[in-house]
Formats: structure tokens, C-alpha cells, sequence
């Protein structure tokens, strides 16, 4: 996707992604070529522009962002911008975060809040805002990693009847860093080598061998879109980065629906993605939330795409509309000094 097939002809309204360049060479291409063409097509079926612009290209002054020297429009760009902290994207953390703070404050709207994407950004913190969902939360141990690891007796909270127990990072994805340990010792190694990287780390019962990982895909508080990721072979994980398949769904279950309708209630998000586990038995598990989750296991059906993707941007765009028009009555600048984001139970 080159800028200038992103930025083609005058939208009334535009999709903005802040997204660092810091992927491989691989990863970039792969971006390029596959994943950016197909949100491109989605937004200009919808009518809509689309970019993405690395935060280093982007320099604020005199009230005006400008991206490549293009000037950034409140009433046109959507801003479009999700917390990634996986350890090779440490370096862009902070810069992208107060990037899209200053942009905020600038009065642009960020259709995830920040409050919002740090909340979600953690399972953990994750499931004790959700500590009512009509479906269980998987208990655990969050460990955060690091040069004293040793000095803490995390051991001591790990029962003996969650063995084997399920190790993962609290906020990274991709199913990058999930380890089953069969036992203490291994726990312990495992741990150690997640300390390498500082990271905070969640200890939870194993749900089983063959664990079906459901996507349920909602915008404004309806499913759009349900589906099941597979783990191939002997993979503890089932993302279809990590060579997952995946089986469409249909029926939804009422547990999943008042879930959603639970999520769309307390956080009012316009697009967000729930996973759950399934187990071998049947039983349903929370295990997180995505407020930028991918589909690429729909990409290969234009019609889910439109209804998913496109569906996602013109909820953005309708939600921008409304802010504009919030932002023009009475009280609106001080109502802008408040913090944003809705958290309540």
C-alpha cells in the first residue's frame, strides 16, 4: 500500500491509523502487500479514505498536526491507534501513547480511548474489570518478571491442583510467549526466562490438551462476526498467525450474547473483540479483549470483510460525527479537559 493509493481521492472522512514501522523486513511486506490493501478496499467501499502513518512522520505546532507536511483535519481523521508492548516495540510504546495523548488534547478523536486500550491491554486487569461476566474468568497469578524475580515466593500461589498450569504474558499477542509447564520446576524456568524481558506474567490452571480458542466480533454492541481458531498440531496456541485454522460460527450462545451486551454497556466501545476458550468438555472461558483485533481469518470472504471491517470504520466515523457535533455545544472545552474513556460497573 503506497501513501499514495492510502490518501486517493478527497473522503469526507478518514481512517487513520498511528502504526510504528518497526516490524522485520518479512512482517513489513507482509503489511504491505496483504494486510493494509484489504482495510484500504474495506474503507473505500464504505466511502471512506484510510492511512497509516508511522508517529515519526507526524510533528505537531500552532495547533496543527501535520503528517508528511499534510495537515491533519479534526473533522475528517479518525485516529485510530491500539497499546502494542511486545518487547520489540518497547522503543515506540511511549512515543505512540503521547503522541495520540497530544492529538487528544489537540481535539482529535481516538476511536480507542487511551484509558481504555492500557485497561484491555492487560488479561489480568482485564478480568477483574470484567469480575461479573456471565462467563468464568480463568483464575490466576499475575508475576511481574525481572531482576528480583527470585526474591518473590510466587510458588506459594500457585495450588498444587492447577497443575499443569498455563503461562502467558499479561500483555502481549499473538500467542507469543504462552508455555505449558508440567510442573513447578518448569514453571520456575520459564518464568526465569521471561524475566529476561521484564515482562508481567499470568499463571493459570491448564483448561486442557486441545483448546479451542472462539473470536467473537462485535461493533456497537452487535456480533458482526463468530468464530473458532484451531491450534494446529501440537500448538498450546490457536492464532492463525501461529498457523491456527479457523471454523465460522453461526449460533451464538446467551452467555456470549450478554457478555457483549455486558462490554458494550459498561465500556461503550465502538469496535472490540472478545475471546474466549473452549474446553474439550465444552465449557466456555474468558480470556481477553482486543479493541484492534484483527480478522485476517476472514480475509479471504469480501462480504465478511465489508460487514466486519467496513462495519468497524463507519461506527467510527458516525461516532466522530457525533463528537464534532458534542464538541460545538456549550461547555465543550471544559468537558475536553476531563479524562476520556468510560469505566464504570
Amino acid at each position: 500500500m503506497t501513501p499514495s493509493a492510502a490518501t486517493r481521492g478527497n473522503p469526507a472522512q478518514r481512517i487513520l491509523y498511528i502504526f510504528p514501522d518497526r516490524g522485520s523486513r518479512a512482517a513489513g511486506e507482509w503489511e504491505r502487500d496483504e494486510f493494509w490493501p484489504v482495510y484500504l478496499r474495506a474503507a473505500d467501499e464504505v466511502g471512506l479514505g484510510f492511512g497509516v502513518a508511522n508517529p515519526e512522520h507526524i510533528v505537531l505546532a500552532g495547533g496543527k498536526a501535520l503528517w508528511n507536511g499534510e495537515p491533519l483535519c479534526r473533522e475528517r481523521d479518525v485516529i485510530v491507534h491500539d497499546i502494542r508492548s511486545e518487547p520489540a516495540l518497547d522503543v515506540d510504546l511511549w512515543t505512540s501513547l503521547t503522541l495520540v495523548c497530544s492529538l487528544r488534547e489537540m481535539g482529535f478523536w481516538p476511536a480507542i480511548p487511551l484509558s481504555a486500550a492500557l485497561l484491555f491491554n492487560d488479561k489480568f486487569a482485564t478480568a477483574e474489570a470484567l469480575a461479573d461476566s456471565p462467563i468464568p474468568l480463568i483464575p490466576s497469578v499475575r508475576i511481574t518478571t525481572g531482576r528480583d524475580l527470585a526474591r518473590v515466593d510466587y510458588q506459594a500461589l500457585v495450588p498444587d491442583a492447577w497443575f499443569p498450569v498455563f503461562v502467558k504474558p499479561a500483555s502481549w499477542g499473538r500467542g507469543l510467549g504462552c508455555v505449558r509447564c508440567p510442573d513447578r520446576a518448569t514453571l520456575d524456568a520459564v518464568l526465569g526466562l521471561a524475566s529476561g524481558s521484564g515482562a508481567a506474567m499470568l499463571v493459570q490452571p491448564s483448561l486442557g490438551d486441545r483448546v479451542t480458542d472462539l473470536r467473537v466480533v462485535a461493533v456497537e454492541g452487535e456480533i458482526v462476526a463468530l468464530y473458532d481458531r484451531v491450534g494446529g498440531g501440537d500448538s498450546h496456541v490457536a492464532n492463525v498467525s501461529r498457523g491456527g485454522s479457523v471454523r465460522v460460527r453461526t449460533a451464538v450462545e446467551p452467555g456470549v450474547r450478554e457478555l457483549v451486551e455486558l462490554v458494550h454497556r459498561r465500556f461503550d466501545l465502538p469496535y472490540v473483540c472478545v475471546d474466549l476458550l473452549r474446553t474439550p468438555s465444552g465449557e466456555l472461558w474468558l480470556s481477553e479483549l482486543e479493541l484492534d483485533g484483527a480478522v485476517s481469518a476472514l480475509f479471504d470472504s469480501p462480504q465478511a470483510v465489508r460487514r466486519v471491517v467496513g462495519g468497524r470504520f463507519l461506527a467510527y466515523a458516525a461516532r466522530l460525527r457525533a463528537h464534532r457535533h458534542r464538541s460545538g455545544e456549550p461547555g465543550a472545552a471544559q468537558r475536553r479537559l476531563a479524562p476520556t474513556g468510560r469505566h464504570e460497573r
